[in-house]
């Protein structure tokens, strides 16, 4: 039973045996400008964000909240986005630890709040964009279509990338 948050972004999980934080976790099209404005490709060609609400966030900052994140996810999902980015979308991680790389992709910009990372491919860049405010916690996505393969490699692979977001957002909202 999907349920309208106000910016017409459709709940994803409200089944009643679910964690009280997957409940609050939506997904939708329309990016917040707030959001947009901290430089994301004004130019995509897809973009879509995944936004909870969250309790606390314990004084983390973005990065630190993802790291947590990462740890309530399945192992299975952590080796095989990796594997997607690297070889369906050629995207160019640097996959060992660096305080510039975040899940692999550069860290292009941060502030207390927010922090974006970006990776490109020979045929498509994406941005995104992890942003915190007091009550809520958004990520938010961004593809530009840099070569026509794009077209076609995007759109499948997009429904992955929305279940990895969501479940990435649930697990913040869970730490």
């Amino acid at each position: 039973m999907p349920a309208t948050s106000p910016q017409h972004s459709r709940a994803l999980s409200e089944h009643p045996d679910k964690r009280k934080a997957a409940a609050s976790v939506y997904w939708g099209r329309e990016i917040p400008e707030a959001i947009r404005a901290l430089g994301a490709l004004a130019n995509a060609n897809y973009a879509d964000v995944v936004t909870a609400t969250i309790d606390d966030t314990q004084g983390r900052t973005p990065e630190q909240l993802i790291h947590a994140a990462l740890d309530g996810l399945p192992h299975s999902l952590l080796v095989l986005v990796p594997f997607i980015q690297r070889v369906f979308l050629g995207l160019r991680l640097k996959l060992r630890p660096s305080p510039d790389h975040l899940l692999g992709w550069k860290v292009a910009d941060r502030s207390d709040n927010w922090v974006r990372i970006e990776a490109a491919s020979w045929f498509l860049t994406g941005h995104v964009v992890m942003h915190l405010d007091e009550k809520q916690v958004s990520f938010a996505s961004f593809i530009r279509y840099d070569r026509w393969p794009a077209a076609v490699v995007w759109p499948p692979i997009s429904l992955i990338h929305r279940q990895v977001a969501l479940a990435l957002v649930r697990s913040a909202t869970s730490v």
